[in-house]
């Protein structure tokens, strides 16, 4: 990977729908080379794909938390896991290290539904503790663009 594909990276990181032609003006090659360098990092898993950002509160689910979940110790998780990620509220499920066995992204409509969310973790799912934290608002400037950082 070269200048100009860290150039690229960070033009698709701030933009992912820039044509080929607005991106080649950007880096100051062709259209056709642009393309076959956004090929090469794309078959390469440089690129893992082209997503929409969706405003989840315009989708009527506007309260957003983590939940860190603690399990019995014992049993395999890929039930768990594949059960989890059904359910409409829970947009990310990551396996982590530590006091925690898992930290639940969530997106939900009120606090009724995070409540049920939270009390069913242990009913229905096993775990033994759970930690909730309200998502308040998200500094500008974090999240995705802040790669580009990472190609300077």
């Amino acid at each position: 990977m070269d200048a100009i594909d860290k150039v690229i990276l960070g033009e698709l990181v701030r933009d992912g729908r820039l044509s080929f032609r607005d991106l080649a003006a950007r880096v100051r090659l062709s259209p056709t080379a642009t393309a076959e360098r956004v090929r090469r990092l794309t078959e390469s898993g440089v690129i893992s794909g082209f997503r929409a950002e969706v405003d989840l509160a315009a989708l009527g689910r506007p309260l957003r938390a983590y939940i860190d979940v603690r399990l019995r110790p014992g049993p395999d998780h890929a039930d768990l896991e594949a059960a989890l990620l059904t359910l409409p509220a829970v947009l990310e499920c990551v396996h982590v290290t530590g006091r925690w066995d898992y930290t639940l992204t969530v997106a939900c409509r009120d606090v009724v539904e995070l409540d049920e969310l939270v009390m069913a973790l242990p009913r229905a799912y096993g775990s033994v503790e759970t930690d909730t934290r309200l998502l308040l608002r998200t500094v500008e400037g974090s999240g995705a663009p802040s790669i580009s950082a990472l190609l300077a």
